[in-house]
């Protein structure tokens, strides 16, 4: 028989990576915000009551959320999801953000690394991350993803929509960066629950790029006619960047720039 997964953020573009990948191994209970999912429920960050009822009534082996919505409804939804996982045979995937860096971007940062957040968004993420750990010790498992891609993902299309319209497109030439492709995100859940893994992993490739310099190269890889870059300027050179670093990840897993490009060439077959 299966072991059941609550799927907090099922319809975002994370979600639907982290579903793809595991429904092989999990039967998949989807939650959205906004709407039911087939098969599945409502439950908006505004609503823990809901959520309990939900955990109570599917009683899932494995929670992962990735969840948007109000910071302070978002720390308490997942304060009464810890709460009732705690102490149980149970486990978190928490998805994070590269934003627990964004006060020091003064080089790329590994797991060991800790969060040095600036904006509100990052200081919630690592307050959350925070939160979980104590109420969750080793029953949680933290996903910091870099900028997320895949064929016809919401960058993807907004380049396309500024290379229609001739709109200028803000860019971003004094950044390094890594990124994610949505499906390594599923490889990696699939890959770290099944071994019962814990702690921060960080997602991503291991290899960075400049900001500007990949979304042109997205544009060549996808016959996208380059749109009209609206360089914004930078006083130095500064790292948004996530390296993974941790060793029970195998090689077949990692990803480089090269490899996330190649993925993405795939939307002009779909």
């Amino acid at each position: 028989m299966k072991k059941r997964a609550l799927l907090l953020g099922a319809t975002g573009l994370v979600g639907r990576a982290a579903a793809g990948r595991l429904e092989e191994d999990y039967q998949i209970i989807p939650a959205a915000g906004r709407c039911a999912p087939e098969n599945g429920y409502c439950l908006p960050v505004e609503a823990p009551e809901a959520l309990k009822e939900v955990l109570l009534r599917e009683n899932p082996d494995v929670v992962i959320s990735s969840v948007r919505g109000d910071y302070p409804a978002q720390i308490t939804f997942h304060r009464a999801l810890a709460e009732w996982l705690a102490g149980k045979d149970k486990r978190l995937l928490y998805m994070s953000t590269a934003n627990v860096f964004d006060g020091r971007l003064t080089q790329p940062w590994t797991e060991a690394d800790p969060p040095a957040p600036a904006s509100d968004y990052g200081v919630f993420k690592r307050d959350c991350e925070a939160m979980l750990g104590r109420l969750l010790g080793e029953q949680l498992t933290v996903f910091r993803l870099a900028a997320v891609w895949s064929p016809g993902c919401p960058r993807v299309r907004q380049l396309r929509r500024s290379s229609e319209s001739g709109e200028p497109h803000p860019t971003y030439p004094g950044y390094t960066i890594n990124v994610t492709l949505a499906d390594q995100i599923g490889d990696y859940a699939r890959y770290v629950l099944s071994r019962e893994l814990h702690g921060i992993f960080h997602v991503g490739t291991t290899d960075t790029v400049n900001y500007a310099a990949f979304e042109e190269m997205v544009c060549r890889a996808l016959h996208i006619p380059p749109p009209v870059f609206a360089p914004e300027p930078a006083e130095e050179e500064a790292f948004f960047a996530v390296l993974p670093a941790r060793g029970e990840i195998p090689a077949d897993l990692q990803m480089t720039v090269s490899h996330v490009l190649s993925a993405l060439k795939t939307e002009r077959s779909q």
